[in-house]
């Protein structure tokens, strides 16, 4: 069943004059009386009655004619919102972000609600390996994440981060990272965040240090927390918030303790809310509004 024989047959029906629906249709009286006897036929029965003088609606015309109607509307709808979403306008993109974003993510989102407000937008806190595997999966659209993205994977740098230690007020002024192995340590369990945690450890043995106590926690503000009570010292991300902290923070200068925080996506194709939301995040970056994310 044609849809635009439907069309045609809700106009003649509000109109009950088939020349003036044939010209607001843009077609020829014979044309528009074509597609009503098409229609006709599928339905199986008469759905005017026309002679010289007037046209009118018939018992089964009438019994149709609403539902024909909400058909059309349908259908009306459907192809607006189709190409609603298909210009970017409408649809659902679901972002992933880490600790590390959590400031240079709402930066971006917002200026995407302001560009696309009826876009629904659908946030999942992962880390950076939970990100990749959710992309993997489909089941994310895009991550701001550690880029430690599989080989081929487009990505788009935003901030530069790294490891921070936290350590308790009671340590001596002045003692090194390197002696540092033999008190006890927090940061985070390696399921929460598994590559950060491979970080710390691989970078603390290319140090030369052992770690002999080693208390994993499942937030980065714990480990901050057993710092600030003098329990352990801990390594954090430089993004963690140290508010209200009084234990010492000692930024850790080193290439190998830093890494890029940024936009990663699964090759292919991206789609056009994934396209418009990484350009303008591109924009953004270019024009530095991630400079003190």
């Amino acid at each position: 069943m044609d849809i635009r024989d439907i069309r045609a047959f809700v106009l003649a029906g509000e109109l009950l004059h088939f020349g003036k629906a044939a010209d607001r249709m843009h077609v020829t009286q014979s044309a528009l009386s074509k597609q009503i006897h098409r229609l006709e036929s599928e339905i199986g029965g008469a759905l005017f009655e026309r002679n010289t003088t007037r046209t009118k609606l018939t018992p089964l015309g009438r019994a149709l004619h609403n539902d024909a109607r909400m058909v059309v509307d349908v259908m009306v709808r459907f192809t607006e919102r189709a190409k609603n979403a298909a210009t970017g306008i409408l649809g659902t993109l679901r972002i992933g972000f880490g600790d590390a974003a959590k400031i240079a993510a709402p930066i971006a989102i917002s200026h995407f609600r302001e560009l696309r407000p009826d876009v629904q937008i659908e946030l999942y806190e992962l880390s950076a390996h939970h990100q990749i595997e959710a992309l993997k999966e489909g089941t994310l659209d895009v991550g701001f994440c550690r880029l430690i993205e599989p080989k081929g994977w487009p990505t788009l740098p935003i901030i530069r981060t790294g490891l921070v230690a936290v350590l308790p007020t009671s340590y001596p002024e002045g003692i090194l990272l390197t002696e540092l192995g033999n008190r006890p340590l927090a940061t985070i369990m390696r399921s929460r965040a598994p590559a950060f945690h491979d970080h710390v450890i691989n970078y603390l043995l290319q140090l030369g240090i052992h770690i002999q106590s080693l208390q994993t926690v499942s937030h980065f503000s714990t480990a901050v927390a057993l710092a600030d009570a003098g329990v352990a010292w801990a390594i954090v991300p430089s993004s963690t918030s140290f508010e209200y902290v009084r234990a010492r923070i000692m930024p850790i200068d080193d290439e190998r303790a830093q890494w890029d925080i940024g936009l990663v996506r699964p090759p292919g194709e991206p789609g056009v809310l994934v396209d418009l939301f990484w350009s303008m995040v591109a924009k953004l970056r270019a024009e530095n509004e991630f400079l003190h994310a």
